[in-house]
């Protein structure tokens, strides 16, 4: 369990919602508990729920059920956080702005469970929840038995808002996504594209592997996979993909350990696939961390050449380092550098470059589920701060540094035509001697371009004459 939407889970008709397909089952306080921790810690500090959940895992030293069911509860009130606020504000006499977040977060928990567990007794949910909160504001605990044991009589009655006469407030609770966000797509991509993006995003892509070519064929890693029963397929575009057919704790992956391949989406192998590096190129990777770019670019080098791989911290360099260590990479040097700021001595002595910008990161939601609570105004907050003008200004140093008739990438992961098409747009009205090639925007719904599932994603093909 991973806390994320399956398919029939919160499947939503008729202005009503079809609950509780989620397997779990019962399990000890003290992981809610630390559930209700976690949750209280990530709402009052503007953190990164991934990185925080790592770090608890460690701590607590969970596994197992255990740890399946901490991160299925964390990742799913703060992915359905919108679903679950609209359930509750119509049960609550008190607005739920003006609840302390100690109560709220414990009502959020208790809500999840009822509506998205099947395996959670609703009454277990509900004296777990009030079990929590009598541990911190006693007086509170009653408040919180009456809106879910009413939440347990009424969920099967409360509608969803009208989808004809406020449909980006039905989208935004149906699929728990911010509803100026959905405005925004919609002014962007279109109504109908909205939607099949929404219901893209409602679950994750399957895990995808890029086999090591320095080390294994495609064949050879499926059949590999095979014999440890695990299911998998070859990619229906990707050349180098393997799609995992099932569910499978990235952990367990012999297969990644001994270097045999890496995690990578789909549309982020073929932003390289369509740079073409070749053997004895000098490629130029200026946000490279965590380095799959830079590694699938080594491999299709074949280890030959030189790769130059730049990012903001040198912690994260490290992971690139390990990676091309366990990979059978030699060929890639890291630096610890800010990408925004032109080095002279680069200047022409790239074959290929790829400019993979910091973005809002609007097409991996499915993947981080606190994008979704936090999303608009995190976009609305970069515009303020200057994402675009850094990300225009990453582009125009890093274009300095390529060869004429050479090839530069600029991608994303994410849908939003402000970070994408304007800003390859505005670059080539200003620089006379690049010309846009190509430009793809992967959405999350396999209906739509790709006819597969990806992270949404966007890359801009440019050559210099």
């Amino acid at each position: 369990m991973n806390g994320k939407s399956s398919e029939k889970k919160g499947n939503m008709t008729n202005n009503r919602l079809k609950i509780k397909n989620k397997k779990n089952s019962e399990t000890k306080v003290n992981i809610r508990t630390a559930v209700f921790c976690e949750l209280c810690h990530y709402a009052e500090n503007d953190t990164f729920i991934n990185i925080s959940l790592d770090s608890t895992i460690k701590k607590l030293n969970l596994s197992g059920h255990d740890r399946d069911f901490f991160t299925a509860l964390v990742y799913g009130v703060t992915e359905r956080q919108i679903t679950l606020d609209y359930f509750l504000s119509n049960l609550s006499s008190i607005p739920l702005e003006k609840l302390d977040l100690t109560v709220l977060t414990a009502l959020r928990i208790g809500a999840y469970q009822i509506l998205f567990m099947d395996r959670i007794p609703d009454s277990a949910a509900c004296n777990e929840s009030v079990k929590l909160i009598k541990k911190r504001t006693a007086s509170a605990a009653p408040f919180v038995n009456a809106v879910l044991r009413s939440l347990i009589r009424k969920k099967d009655t409360i509608l969803l808002p009208d989808k004809t006469k406020i449909p980006e407030k039905y989208l935004s609770v149906r699929y728990s996504v911010p509803e100026n966000l959905i405005v925004m797509w919609e002014k962007m991509y279109g109504k109908e594209t909205t939607e099949k993006i929404l219901s893209g995003i409602d679950t994750p892509p399957a895990l995808t592997l890029r086999v090591n070519t320095l080390k294994a064929t495609r064949d050879e890693l499926l059949y590999y996979l095979t014999e440890n029963n695990i299911d998998a397929v070859p990619s229906p575009e990707s050349k180098f993909g393997i799609r995992l057919l099932r569910s499978v704790p990235v952990s367990s992956l012999d297969c990644l350990k001994k270097g045999l391949c890496i995690v990578q989406d789909d549309a982020s192998s073929l932003s390289v696939e369509v740079l073409e590096p070749r053997p004895e190129d000098t490629v130029i990777d200026v946000c490279s961390a965590p380095g799959g770019k830079s590694l699938s670019a080594a491999m299709l080098m074949e280890n030959k050449g030189k790769i130059l791989s730049f990012d903001l911290y040198e912690n994260k360099l490290k992971l690139i380092n390990d990676s091309s260590e366990r990979l059978g990479i030699n060929i890639i040097k890291t630096e610890c550098s800010d990408s925004s700021e032109y080095k002279e001595e680069l200047q022409e002595t790239a074959d290929r470059i790829i400019c993979d910008v910091p973005c809002s990161g609007l097409g991996v939601i499915a993947k981080k589920p606190d994008i979704r609570c936090r999303a608009f105004e995190r976009v609305r907050d970069n515009y303020e701060s200057g994402l675009t003008a850094l990300q225009y200004k990453i582009l125009c140093s890093a274009a300095r540094y390529l060869k004429r008739n050479g090839r530069l990438v600029y991608s994303t992961c994410t849908l939003n035509k402000h970070e994408n098409e304007d800003i390859v747009n505005r670059f080539v009205s200003e620089h006379s001697e690049f010309k846009i090639v190509s430009v793809r925007t992967f959405f999350p719904d396999g209906t739509l371009d790709t006819h597969f599932r990806t992270d949404g994603f966007f890359y801009a093909l440019i050559t210099r004459t």
